[in-house]
């Protein structure tokens, strides 16, 4: 009996002992939070990748004949090619550093005419040239107000690596100028500093649907004597629906504002399809974007602006 007792006491001694550990095992852990799993925004965190535009665009012309002559058919065509390299980089808190520099390539041949911006611009010679465009620098802050919402804003100035272009320069520039539908001009807009102040927001539903808005007015300083400052104002809305994880389809709506030319506004959209990651890994996006109103529209008329565009990278 005693021997029981003795057992007993011994078992209930260990467990004695084993209940403290028992009891943190079975305490639920805290959640482990991943502060990188918030960061859905593309305005947050670190980017890299290249931008390819393309725009290429032709359209003939009958000259009615005089004095006897025959009727004349005349020809223009122009080809822009725009990779621009663009990053941005996280420097501590919501802050980021942005940067990208363009290498442009522009053909055109044929009678060309161009309004930049309220200065009217001509050409009829042929020319094929490339050339870096304008580097630009910039600042923003992105934070989450709420676990779908993200507001974002910043400046940027643009410097003129071309203040004095000769005119084959400046003709492959404008070769390129249209190809945003006005959006993103200091690119290829020569001979003018730029500065640029842009707001917006982001929005996450689901994980599935994701809208973006953006507003941002961008000033431009000329260079050159007898040439007036220009103001543009950019409206952005995107949205894009990803149901089967990374991938997604999308439409891009914006309008251009140019305070200083004879079009008021410039309208267009873009159809798109990307692979772009939640949080971290190469990001994929080819879409069409094409004007819809005058002056550069209706895209898929002859002469007008129709660009495809292709951005790739990765993020982290």
């Amino acid at each position: 009996m005693s021997t029981t007792k003795a057992s007993l006491g011994t078992l209930f001694l260990m467990l004695s002992l084993a209940a403290p550990a028992l009891g943190q095992e079975a305490a639920p852990r805290q959640p482990v939070t991943d502060k990188t799993k918030e960061r859905w925004a593309k305005s947050q965190g670190g980017r890299f990748g290249f931008e390819i535009d393309v725009l290429s665009s032709s359209y003939q012309r009958e000259i009615a004949a005089a004095g006897g002559e025959e009727a004349s058919v005349e020809e223009s065509s122009r080809l822009g090619v725009a990779i621009t390299a663009a990053t941005q980089y996280k420097l501590f808190a919501g802050l980021h550093l942005d940067a990208e520099i363009p290498f442009v390539y522009g053909d055109v041949s044929g009678p060309q005419s161009t309004d930049l911006f309220g200065r009217p611009f001509s050409s009829r010679a042929g020319y094929s040239q490339f050339f870096i465009g304008n580097p630009t620098f910039g600042l923003h802050y992105a934070a989450n107000v709420l676990p779908i919402l993200a507001l974002f804003g910043g400046m940027s100035l643009t410097i003129p690596l071309h203040p004095h272009p000769g005119t084959e320069l400046e003709v492959a520039s404008v070769a390129n100028f249209p190809a945003r539908a006005y959006f993103d001009a200091q690119r290829v807009l020569l001979a003018h500093w730029a500065f640029r102040a842009r707001v917006g927001t982001e929005i996450n539903v689901g994980k599935v649907l994701f809208l973006t808005h953006d507003l941002a007015s961008q000033v431009f300083f000329p260079t050159r004597d007898g040439e007036d400052t220009k103001t543009v104002i950019e409206q952005g809305n995107e949205i894009a629906f990803r149901p089967f994880g990374n991938f997604g389809i999308g439409m891009r709506l914006q309008a251009a504002f140019p305070l200083s030319s004879s079009n008021s506004a410039q309208l267009a959209a873009e159809p798109f399809v990307d692979w772009e990651p939640l949080v971290k890994g190469s990001f994929t996006r080819v879409g069409a974007l094409i004007a819809l109103d005058d002056d550069l529209g209706f895209g898929l008329d002859q002469g007008k602006v129709a660009t495809i565009r292709v951005a790739l990278g990765s993020k982290w």
